[in-house]
């Protein structure tokens, strides 16, 4: 019985490690980052999204605690641990300086939030915060007769 060897002589054995770190440092690791930008940019919408939402229900005297309060309870619950992004806040009621209705009261609270991004391994040509993203929300202050 005659015993015939691979034309191909091993090569495939030897290249093998190498190209498995390769695979990891140039698909892997900013695949993983891309995967956490995009988790942060949802946390950060939907935290501006909250905080719009309470500081309209809460009323104009009490909308910028009211929008710190939902952003903390935010902070501390769920995916917002895990991407550790802090989410500063800043409520303006009627920013527009415009009553619609001319009752003498605001009609609308907007919230404006920004969001840094600080990737888990670093880029090595970006130093500090990759990208920050700013949200800002426009809604119609409820029940602004109860206050």
């Amino acid at each position: 019985m005659k015993f015939y060897r691979s034309k191909r002589g091993g090569g495939f054995a030897v290249e093998f490690g190498p190209s498995l770190w390769l695979i990891l440092l140039m698909v892997l690791l900013p695949a993983i980052d891309f995967v956490q930008i995009g988790l942060v940019y949802c946390c950060g919408w939907y935290a501006n999204h909250v905080a719009t939402r309470e500081a309209a229900c809460a009323g104009p005297t009490k909308a910028q605690a009211a929008a710190d309060a939902a952003v903390a309870a935010w902070d501390a619950f769920g995916i917002a641990v895990f991407v550790h992004s802090p989410v500063p806040t800043n409520v303006v009621v009627c920013p527009t300086g415009q009553d619609i209705d001319g009752d003498g009261r605001p009609d609308f609270c907007q919230c404006t939030t920004l969001v840094k991004v600080t990737p888990f391994f670093p880029i090595p040509w970006v130093t500090g915060p990759l990208t920050a993203f700013q949200y800002s929300d426009l809604r119609p202050i409820e029940e602004k007769g109860l206050n």
